[in-house]
């Protein structure tokens, strides 16, 4: 009697030990890492799809704003007052160096903004003193506090 207890004991061991290392087996077999990948891919390219998206969108409205501009400025250089102001006006004295799409120096406190925009377009730390009439150390100094 106690060997076939011991029997069924075993058999019943072992049957618990297949089912358990049937399912493992099973769970990292090729097919089913390959559709746990798939499903990885797919989320990462909805994701991608939102973000790009949301870059699209803000690239609209980044346009449609430049385009009311672009209007606004159009209806105003129409003007007839306007252009008699323009014609009357004596011409700026020309610049040593032109700074297209930059602010005025007026005073210090734009100077990190200017370093900033030179830097952007990938002008020299020594292009951007001359440009800005400082010295290189100061253009480092300025340099590091626009990254801030």
């Amino acid at each position: 009697m106690s060997l076939i207890l011991v029997l069924i004991i075993n058999i019943i061991i072992i049957f618990i030990a297949f089912v358990i290392l049937h399912s493992r087996i099973r769970k990292s077999s090729a097919p089913s890492l390959l559709q746990q990948y798939t499903r990885e891919v797919e989320n990462l390219i909805v994701q991608l799809n939102a973000a790009v998206d949301d870059v699209v969108n803000v690239a609209e409205d980044r346009i449609e704003e430049l385009k009311e501009t672009i209007e606004r400025a159009e209806k105003l250089l129409k003007n007839p007052k306007l252009k008699k102001l323009q014609s009357s006006q004596k011409k700026p004295a020309a610049r040593s160096e032109p700074s297209v799409g930059m602010p005025e120096i007026g005073d210090r406190g734009n100077l990190v903004e200017r370093t900033r925009h030179l830097v952007s377009m990938g002008h020299s730390k020594e292009e951007i003193a001359q440009i800005l009439g400082i010295n290189r150390a100061e253009v480092d100094f300025l340099e590091s506090l626009s990254r801030k």
